[in-house]
């Protein structure tokens, strides 16, 4: 077994894992690092590749890297860990604590209606302008003004770029804090000392790794050749060519994508959807990862199969593909990263990427890495 191309440390049951990681990273160009935790600890912790492509310096533990939807199942998890402690419930109207929103039809949209995508706001129905995704405010003013676009209530769609300001106004409101990242905060990663930022300060953005995207126009020029699909409107409020690379990006406060985080972090976190003694109950923890309803067919936004607990993707390989078990809660992110937690083998898994893959769901990288991971359990 050959894993001179990585760093970090392993537990020899996980060899597989590593090999299959290491031979990522010396063949396939790969840049980034993978994690996985069980209910006592951590049990691989691995990096490899250049921080910066063509530049000097290899990934290190503190390396972030953006982490882009991974950030909507964190944010779903400060919703469970609230209802825990009964500052918020499913069954809530979202205008209970956010009275804006209850407007244009949207009365009766609950907090499970948003964790399930089924608010019908996978857009706004009104204009808005190329960058207002960054103004967390805005957005709110956005989502509270706007008749759904959707059925709501109905079959889910996902909410590619609004479930961030969604949950976050929810989140902010429930707890009386002033921005996403004091939630996150004071609820999760300073509890877990998780390495998740969101909002990064300068000297977090110093930490950060080099994204690099296959094609880097790809995305943007197909908003420009298909402007009325459900998809294109649905990032209608980004600013045009991002590279996800800029200081207003990693400073943003975007709960749907602008999370960045080692792969250990991630681990930590998911795990806290299964293992017990964590931060929620066992109630709580079978609730959110029973199937809530599922898209009839591909997604109409992201063109894959979803199934949908509370606020996490359920595994449904390969679209999804979080391991064999169905009952398995995760999130995919842009360009392959993934957090997910099996509740039968009790292990939670993270994967960070500085190289981007095209499509969505997951990609190929991250498919080998979750083989090799359950052939090593």
């Amino acid at each position: 077994m050959d894993t001179a191309a990585i760093e970090g440390r392993w537990d020899p049951a996980f060899d597989r894992l590593a090999e299959c990681f290491a031979d990522l990273v010396a063949q396939d160009g790969e840049r980034g690092a993978v994690a996985v935790r069980g209910p006592g600890g951590m049990l691989v912790d691995i990096r490899g590749g250049a921080i910066h492509p063509g530049r000097p310096g290899q990934w290190a533990r503190d390396t972030l890297v953006c982490c882009f939807s991974v950030t909507k199942g964190v944010c779903s998890l400060v919703a469970h860990v609230l209802i825990d402690r009964g500052l918020l419930d499913p069954d809530w109207p979202v205008a209970r604590l956010w009275p804006e929103f209850a407007h244009a039809g949207k009365e009766a949209i609950t907090v499970l209606d948003v964790l399930t995508h089924r608010a019908g706001l996978p857009a706004v129905d009104g204009p808005v302008a190329r960058g207002d995704l960054y103004d967390a405010g805005l957005m709110a003013r956005h989502l509270s003004a706007s008749a759904p676009v959707v059925p709501p209530r109905a079959a889910p769609v996902y909410h590619n770029m609004t479930y961030g300001h969604l949950v976050g106004e929810i989140l902010c409101r429930a707890t009386g804090h002033g921005s996403l990242r004091d939630v996150l905060r004071a609820t999760l990663t300073g509890p877990l000392d998780a390495d998740f930022r969101i909002g990064l300060t300068p000297d977090e953005q110093r930490r950060c790794a080099s994204l690099e995207q296959d094609d880097p126009h790809s995305l943007f020029a197909l908003l420009e050749r298909q402007p009325d699909t459900l998809f294109a409107r649905s990032m209608a409020f980004f600013a045009p060519d991002k590279d996800f690379n800029t200081v207003r990006w990693r400073a943003a406060q975007i709960g749907s994508g602008s999370g960045h985080a080692t792969a250990a972090a991630i681990a930590t976190l998911f795990g806290q959807f299964v293992f017990e003694g964590g931060l929620l109950s066992a109630s709580r923890r079978a609730a959110l990862r029973r199937q809530r309803t599922a898209s009839e067919g591909d997604d109409p936004v992201m063109g894959i199969p979803i199934r949908y607990g509370e606020g996490v993707e359920l595994s449904g390989p390969p679209a999804l593909d979080f391991g064999p078990n169905p009952d398995t809660p995760g999130h995919w992110g842009a360009g392959g990263a993934t957090g997910f937690a099996d509740p039968q083998a009790q292990i939670a898994f993270g994967y960070v990427t500085g190289r981007m893959a095209s499509g969505f769901g997951s990609s190929e990288r991250a498919r080998r890495l979750v083989a090799a991971l359950h052939m090593c359990l």
